[in-house]
Formats: structure tokens, sequence, C-alpha cells
């Protein structure tokens, strides 16, 4: 696999162990690498693109893939499936339509 893209003197901070590394390679979009500059510059090819980050931190992609279904059930406006089936209606929900 070929290293597309290094991005090295940085800060990158990781969920395990070592909680911080220097440089990441990206192969094919994702990354492939993440170590000391060291490390990661020796996967450097001839197509590569190094981009020096001159010691800022890079945040990688965040995906924040948790939701709560249930609590939708409950708001009015809510288009969840099964809003249909909930017959108890909140005091809010109540309280919103009477004002």
């Amino acid at each position: 696999m070929s290293t597309d893209l290094i991005l090295h003197n940085v800060k990158i901070a990781t969920n395990g162990m070592p909680s911080q590394v220097g440089a990441i390679a990206v192969s094919d979009g994702k990354i492939s690498a993440s170590g000391t500059n060291g490390e990661i510059l020796r996967l450097r090819g001839p197509a590569t693109t190094a981009i020096d980050v001159k010691g800022r931190t890079v945040i990688p992609g965040l995906n924040d893939s948790h939701m709560h279904p249930i609590s939708s059930i409950f708001i009015p406006t809510s288009n969840f499936p099964l809003r249909i089936t909930c017959r108890w209606k909140p005091p809010w929900h109540t309280a919103a339509l009477a004002s």
C-alpha cells in the first residue's frame, strides 16, 4: 500500500498509547500509520505529499454515531415511526397545545 499523504511535526491525540503522536500517514483516504516524525517520514514515496504542520494540532475526523431513538418518540415534530404508536403525551406537549 502506498502512502498518499504524510502530516508531520504535528500534535495528534490518540485513544491509545502513546496518547499523542507527531506524524500520521494517510493511504486511500484513511489513516494507515501513526508515530514519530522519523518513523512516518520513512514511509514517504515518490508520489507522497508531505506537509509540515509546524507543531499545530490536527483532529482526525470525528464521528458521533450515537443516538437516542426513544427520546424522539416524545418530540412532537419527530418523524420517527414509533411516535405514531405512542399514546402518551408528555405534559409539555399538552401545555404547548393549550397556549
